[in-house]
């Protein structure tokens, strides 16, 4: 759970949003995070840790695509 509105909670948002829509993007993260998993198995910390470059990575290009897209994690009512 995260707050509403939160740092957290709409990077999670801008995440997943930019991976429904770049699925180049997305295959590319799949294909890490099963190398990542078989490779550190019973190591989460070191599974986490391995994903970091491959996320900021994507969040630089999310950030991109946010900006030209106007996107926003949540909708005022």
């Amino acid at each position: 759970m995260r707050e509403y509105g939160s740092w957290s909670e709409q990077f999670n948002l801008l995440f997943r949003d930019y991976l429904r829509e770049h699925e180049d993007e997305r295959k590319e993260y799949e294909k890490v995070k099963y190398a990542l998993a078989n490779q550190y198995r019973n190591q989460r910390d070191q599974y986490v840790e391995g994903k970091t470059e491959i996320i900021w990575s994507i969040m630089t290009k999310a950030n991109q695509w946010s900006q030209e897209t106007g996107w926003r994690g949540y909708h005022d009512e």
